[in-house]
């Protein structure tokens, strides 16, 4: 299945995000921020199907990074996420966004639709996290 770049400061959402598609099949590579993100980006490109990406972040926010992104290769799919914003801001030049919190089946059913992965999505149980 897809190589996914799941890209977010937060480290409990980066682990929940990576679960979930974990869980159905996709093979993801986590980034802390935009300065990393670009980084993986450059030396997995051929890999890479989608990144999905915080917008509000520390060193390289999500917006920069996207279009660092798609200035090295515009053909890269980007999806956006926000806790502050409900929409994608008009200078992101990202595929698609998703408003934070949002549900694993909405983040999967997007990340499907916008990689054009569209197999029916089976129903996880995550197991619960042990502290």
């Amino acid at each position: 299945m897809s190589k996914l770049l799941v890209v977010d400061d937060e480290i409990m959402m980066r682990e929940c995000v990576t679960a979930i598609l974990t869980a159905i099949g996709y093979n993801v590579v986590e980034a802390k921020d935009g300065v990393e993100a670009l980084k993986v980006y450059e030396a997995m490109r051929s890999e890479i199907a989608l990144i999905i990406m915080d917008i509000i972040m520390p060193r390289m926010d999500g917006i920069t990074a996207t279009n660092a992104i798609k200035a090295i290769e515009p053909s890269a799919k980007v999806i956006l996420m926000s806790g502050t914003s409900e929409q994608l801001p008009v200078e992101a030049k990202a595929d698609a966004f998703l408003s934070k919190p949002f549900r694993g089946k909405d983040l999967v059913e997007m990340v499907q639709k916008v990689i054009q992965d569209l197999k029916p999505i089976p129903w996880v149980v995550l197991p619960p996290q042990q502290n």
